[in-house]
């Protein structure tokens, strides 16, 4: 096997004589060995060798008169490239605006492009980190989930050589009081090694403060929440967690978490203070925490995990045989975020790997259409330079003198809009698209490495892409045909109109890709939930004391309608539970409620009736199911089924229209109702009267500071418990709203710019036609006739392909999208119309002011 031999060349090419034969045998070498495993790894690293030696002690010398020679050629050129510049102000500025336009998009999506790929990768031991998860079949379907049995990770750090520690999470909340100060924090239970396992950077404190259990790890962000500037090391919180019980811990520690942690947490107790509070009175391998992570020891593989999962996965499933697991996995850290969005329970997030890669495509095609534009405006304005080439061709210049002239012109055009491109990135782009997402994304690469040849390659591709084509074509003119006057070039070139459609169909492509977007965003946005939610209110209890002491004031307030209870709230907390039936096991949504919830939730009845409190058995054996429970159940009659459910024989009372509880990323999935005692509700929830929210929520709160002033009133309207995904819905109807606004802008550019340069080499002609009688709209109907056949062309072409292209990402994300429609072709080609027609009339102010004695006067 040999390496590739353009490769090769180029070593030789470049590579000093007496360095050649170290780096090539080095090189070959490597190649070699890589060649057992892969060969196309092994071309890809031979490459990547080469390109590592380019450098500037490795270049061979060149002689002192050529390097001469070329300098004074290479100034002449950008002396040459200045002075048409500054001669073609406009057409100059329209090609450096429209490059700058698209390499700012370019540079934006890449970094945040960049920025995703890395998340937690600034942890040193991310290699040999893995997190375990778990393999469920839920309604026969597989689904992976972040939930592992708390007692796993004792066992592998215990059982196994090859496993250096392990670190668990489990995931909680407490009143955190300091002073005066008291908030509803997330807690996270992690075991002491997890501080050791991962690299989040000390900002203060000592590094094993977990070892002590009332000791605990705030991030900079909750210490300056509670401290401010003072020092909180040694300092003391009160912690009160939902079973009642109240601890101090001292602050041992502060964490300053990055920006690409896909991590986020906020205070850190130890875990072994979580066995302390006894939230359970004993925990076995049924029970189930919300994370494990396994490191490895150096030189150890994953494999030697895997094969002893199968012990564990018994172990589990003999002790909670109604939650069985299928198999168990390992996720190595670098690609655990990517892997959040197929992940139930996932512990590090980042964006959905779908709109990472669209949103490199978009720039992409957004990047494309500017080179084009520059194109078309560089091919249409260079017979104002025929004369010139002519004469150069005539004193001596070769073909190729000029193709590098007319490239280092290009590039140095490129130059400027790559600087404007960073700047308009730096200053707009980026903190645009900041203002879309609760994190802040930094203008930095991952590497030096990767900025460099990101920068490098997209100088490159916009250079060539730009530049190569008119470059080549001007170079090949024949002098005395141009000398003659008979190289009549730009007049209605073939070339010059494919460019032009070229960027009509990417516009065309992105405009109504964009708008089918859109268009089901606002689907989405203004979906029905199922019920009526706009009037309700939820407030979270610690106990019954205080549930029934909230109630009775809520009864008391004329503008509440309904008050009901419930220990798990609609789309706030979703229990999961499994469960037997005819030898098949099923999943389901459950929640339980006190009398009169569903009625106070607005939740609409289908069938049968809602729970009753004078029926003895709705307190035990009735329940309420939705549609899609009925469906997963193969029930065609579902009133009065049964199943077993919680070692109670079920009867069903009651079947309600399917609801959303979990966003709109995830199908309705079955939920069941089941009434449960006072003493475990742990929600109020009140339905006000029309117009009266805001008076009701203050009055709750109001009545919460009486009840149990040291605990933090933490209500919210029902309205938000898809606040994060309606966050991620219009922050895609922002984003693709500016991406369709670029693109037309884009296009424009290129127009203007071909359409100035055509009235000013049509002016005779039009000066000619209106002596003669024509009509100003004879004129513009003449002007725009090419442009009417482009437009045509481009919006048969495009349009489709951008619908089918993201109505196939809709379809991968969204269950239930918006059915195709008329309105994004229609909207896109007004919009393109309308923008083409204004493009187009700018200019025809010109030709009528323009009076044809004056214009004429020459001939």
């Amino acid at each position: 096997m040999t390496p590739p031999r353009w490769a090769d060349r180029f070593l030789k090419w470049y590579c000093r004589p007496r360095l050649l034969e170290e780096i090539q045998g080095d090189a070959y070498e490597l190649f070699h060995r890589k060649a057992k495993e892969s060969k196309r790894l092994a071309d890809w690293l031979f490459v990547w060798n080469v390109f590592r030696f380019f450098k500037l002690k490795n270049i061979r010398a060149v002689s002192p008169a050529i390097v001469s020679n070329y300098d004074i050629m290479f100034k002449s050129y950008l002396i040459t490239g200045f002075r048409n510049a500054l001669r073609n102000k406009a057409t100059s500025l329209i090609n450096v605006l429209g490059l700058s336009l698209g390499v700012g998009a370019a540079i934006t999506a890449f970094l945040f492009m960049d920025f995703m790929w890395h998340v937690d990768g600034f942890h040193q031991k991310k290699d040999r980190i893995y997190e375990v998860t778990a393999l469920v079949n839920e309604n026969n379907q597989l689904k992976t989930w972040g939930d592992t049995p708390l007692l796993l990770g004792p066992s592998l750090k215990n059982d196994l050589p090859g496993v250096e520690s392990t670190a668990r999470v489990e995931i909680g909340s407490a009143a955190v009081r300091y002073n005066d100060l008291v908030f509803n924090e997330s807690i996270w239970f992690v075991d002491p090694a997890f501080m050791q396992t991962f690299s989040f950077p000390l900002a203060k404190g000592n590094g094993r403060a977990l070892d002590t259990k009332n000791q605990l790890v705030l991030t900079r962000a909750m210490a300056e929440k509670y401290f401010g500037s003072t020092d909180p090391v040694g300092q003391t919180l009160s912690l009160k967690f939902i079973n009642g019980m109240k601890e101090e811990f001292m602050v041992g520690a502060v964490l300053d978490r990055p920006q690409n942690s896909g991590m986020w947490f906020s205070i850190l107790v130890s875990m072994e203070k979580f066995q302390d509070l006894k939230f359970k009175d004993a925990y076995d391998w049924s029970y189930l925490t919300d994370a494990t992570f396994v490191l490895l020891k150096p030189g150890h593989d994953i494999s030697e995990v895997q094969t002893a999962m199968e012990t564990y996965r018994l172990l589990h499933n003999n002790s909670s045989p109604e939650w069985p697991i299928e198999s168990f996995d390992l996720v190595p850290l670098p690609k655990l975020s990517a892997k959040s969005n197929d992940m139930v329970g996932a512990i590090s997030y980042a964006a959905h790997p779908s709109g990472v890669w669209s949103l490199g495509a978009i720039a992409l095609m957004l990047l494309l259409l500017a080179c084009f534009n520059y194109m078309n405006v560089a091919v249409a304005t260079v017979a104002t330079r025929l004369k010139e080439i002519g004469i150069r061709k005539v004193i001596g210049s070769h073909r190729n003198q000029i193709v590098q002239q007319f490239l280092t012109e290009n590039f140095l055009m490129c130059s400027f809009s790559l600087a404007a491109g960073a700047l308009l990135a730096y200053l707009i782009f980026l903190p645009g698209l900041n203002s879309l997402f609760p994190f802040e994304i930094p203008f930095e690469f991952s590497s030096g490495n990767t900025a460099f040849f990101f920068f490098f390659g997209i100088f490159a591709l916009i250079g060539l892409v730009s530049g190569a084509y008119p470059s080549l074509y001007v170079s090949a003119f024949t002098p005395i045909r141009i000398l003659q006057g008979r190289e009549k070039f730009g007049q209605r070139g073939l070339f010059s109109r494919i460019l032009l459609t070229t960027q009509f169909v990417l516009a065309f492509t992105t405009i109504v890709g964009s708008f089918v977007f859109i268009d089901n965003a606002l689907y989405q946005k203004n979906k029905d939930w199922g019920y009526a939610h706009d009037r309700n209110m939820v407030v979270p209890v610690p106990g019954k004391s205080e549930f029934l002491a909230l109630r009775d004031k809520a009864l008391a307030f004329p503008d509440i309608e309904s008050v009901a209870g419930s220990a798990d709230a609609i789309g706030h907390q979703n229990k999961v539970v499994s469960f037997e039936n005819l030898q098949q096991r099923f999943q389901t949504v459950t929640y339980g409620v006190g009398f009169g919830y569903l009625e106070t939730m607005n939740i609409q009845l289908k069938e049968g009736r809602f729970f009753n409190k004078g029926i003895e058995s709705d307190n035990r054996e009735s329940v309420v199911i939705n549609e899609s429970f009925a469906k997963r159940m193969g029930w065609t009659e579902p009133l009065n089924q049964s199943f077993d459910y919680d070692s109670v024989k079920r009867f069903v009372v009651g079947i309600v229209q399917d609801f959303h509880y979990d966003g709109f990323y995830n199908p309705v999935g079955p939920a069941i109702f089941t009434v449960v005692p006072e003493d475990k509700l742990r929600f109020l929830s009140v339905r006000a009267s029309a117009g009266t929210t805001t008076q009701t929520e203050a009055y709750l709160k109001a009545s919460w500071k009486e009840i149990a002033p040291d605990d933090p009133y933490e209500g919210f309207l029902q309205d938000s418990v898809f606040e994060d995904f309606h966050r991620d819905n219009n922050a895609n109807v922002k984003l693709l709203s500016f991406i369709s606004t670029m693109a037309v802008v884009l296009a424009c550019l290129g127009l203007f710019g071909l359409v100035s340069y055509n009235i000013a080499r049509r002016l005779k002609e039009f000066s000619v036609r209106k002596v003669f009688g024509a009509s100003i709209y004879q004129i513009f109907k003449l002007m725009n006739r090419d442009y009417v056949w482009i437009l045509s062309v481009s919006f048969t072409v495009g349009a489709p392909t951008g619908f089918f292209l993201i109505n196939a990402l809709i379809q991968h994300i969204y269950p239930e999208s918006k059915a195709p429609n008329a309105w994004p072709f229609f909207f896109g080609l007004l919009l393109m119309f309308i923008s083409v027609a204004l493009t187009v009339g700018s200019q025809l102010k010109r030709i009528i002011s323009e009076n044809p004695t004056t214009t004429l006067r020459s001939e």
